[in-house]
């Protein structure tokens, strides 16, 4: 909710300076591919998922064009990412067996830069671009019980805030790096479209909900719940101090793969007379 009403506001505050801009409005589409401590990309025990997206994410953004070559949009992207350890190919991640679905929502903005002269509606009606920027990612990840979903951070599955280990929760919104790659071309005087590769990198280890050790899952169950015993050791791994659960030396990325349909909100003349 924060972040949708930060990117209404931006939204609003530059649309009071269009004049002779180059503005255009998209709605577009993408799949997601997680990579982190929880299941594997690119095995080929996960078929499919190893190369393509398997989560939905759908997105709004504000881009303005500068000149033929630069330009910059605000971004708002709401979706989900996913991960299981039964896609991986090593037998230890198939034994840990974790799972996990998390709903993201993320603001951002980047700077593109064009490879040819682009212009929609203009003769130079095509390019491939590059994109980078900062943002802002707002994050719950959730496990699957008996057919319901449960959020995961409260139910401290690292013994969180517990006799069993000293850490605080985690939070809930991370720093986001996204960058990439793509393709537009101008499919009318006022409508463009736009095929691009994006990665996300994130500045928490918990998308997936885990990062550390293990903790004893029969005391877990004592200081917090079954439930949160489940989640944090369902494969049933012997327990023994020091037993590392995730990797807390490498961040959560992701991939974010998609379309963007956008139409022009300047008028013709004012647009032409910019470039």
């Amino acid at each position: 909710m924060k972040l949708r009403t930060l990117f209404l506001a931006a939204f609003l505050g530059l649309s009071t300076s269009m004049l002779g801009q180059f503005y255009e409005l998209g709605l577009g589409g993408s799949g997601t591919l997680f990579h982190g401590d929880v299941g594997a990309v690119g095995t080929a025990a996960q078929g499919a998922y190893g190369f393509t997206p398997n989560q939905p994410a759908g997105q709004i953004t504000l881009r303005r064009q500068f000149n033929w070559h630069w330009s910059t949009r605000l971004n708002y992207t709401r979706g989900y990412l996913s991960g299981m350890d039964a896609w991986a190919k090593d037998d230890w991640k198939q034994d840990r067996d974790l799972a996990f679905r998390t709903e993201i929502s993320e603001i951002s903005y980047m700077t593109e830069f064009n490879y040819w002269p682009y212009g929609t509606g203009t003769k130079f009606n095509q390019s491939f671009y590059l994109f980078t920027g900062i943002g802002l990612t707002q994050y719950n990840p959730q496990g699957e019980f008996e057919g319901e979903w449960h959020d995961l951070r409260p139910l401290g599955t690292e013994g969180q805030q517990t006799d069993l280990n000293d850490q605080l929760f985690y939070g809930t919104t991370t720093l986001t790096v996204p960058m990439g790659f793509g393709y537009r071309r101008s499919l009318a005087r006022d409508w463009s479209m736009t095929a691009e590769v994006g990665w996300r990198s994130y500045g928490s280890d918990y998308l997936d909900d885990t990062s550390g050790d293990y903790v004893d899952a029969q005391d877990l169950a004592e200081e917090r719940s079954e439930l949160a015993a489940y989640f944090s050791n369902p494969g049933n791994v012997p327990y023994q101090s020091g037993l590392a659960r995730g990797n807390a030396e490498s961040k959560d990325w992701a991939i974010f793969a998609g379309l963007t349909i956008f139409y022009n909100l300047s008028p013709r003349d004012e647009r032409c007379s910019g470039f």
